[in-house]
């Protein structure tokens, strides 16, 4: 016996949209990596590194809407990791040996080790700043298309051969979905 499908289309976009951004993140959870990291969207980068993304975003709806038939695009990133800058370090070491003996002929050696470490700073027309030896910032690990078109197969699979070329992903971590008609 077939059941009746809701007619509200509303309903079913917002579940398949909830569906597709719960298998992106379950992916992650369940992905071979050795590594912990966490599917961020925007809103939990810093403020920085979401300013760029936002940026990207922006540029990716704009790119993505001149596909035919995708109609008007709206794109949502997901990152993992956090921004890390490591800066260079100047170590000091010192190692000292002491050799003591008793009034009733007994040695003791005594060893001490002493270690310190101070950022490098570079001194310029522009002020002190630590000196950067490696800026590492969140990857994308996935994105969701809505666009108007994104029922016709052939607008998705476009639109998912586009986000593939600019972001580099896989296949499996682009969602194309439709956009609902007001």
């Amino acid at each position: 016996m077939l059941h009746k499908l809701p007619k509200n289309r509303s309903a079913w976009l917002l579940g398949f949209v909830a569906i597709g951004a719960m298998m992106m993140l379950l992916a992650r959870f369940f992905a071979p990596d050795t590594q912990e990291e966490i599917f961020l969207p925007v809103a939990y980068l810093p403020a920085a590194v979401a300013e760029a993304a936002n940026d990207k975003e922006a540029r990716l709806e704009e790119f993505f809407s001149l596909v035919q038939g995708a109609g008007d695009v709206r794109v949502m990133l997901g990152f993992s990791g956090e921004r890390e800058t490591i800066f260079a370090v100047d170590t000091t070491a010192n190692e000292s040996t002491t050799r003591e003996e008793d009034g009733q002929g007994g040695t003791r050696e005594v060893q001490s080790n002493n270690q310190s470490q101070q950022t490098v700073i570079l001194s310029g027309a522009g002020g002190a700043r630590p000196l950067v030896i490696r800026e590492a910032i969140p990857t994308i690990e996935g994105v969701i298309i809505i666009a108007q078109g994104g029922a016709d197969p052939q607008v998705r699979a476009d639109l998912t051969r586009a986000a593939q070329a600019v972001l580099g992903l896989d296949a499996h971590r682009i969602q194309v979905l439709a956009k609902r008609i007001n």
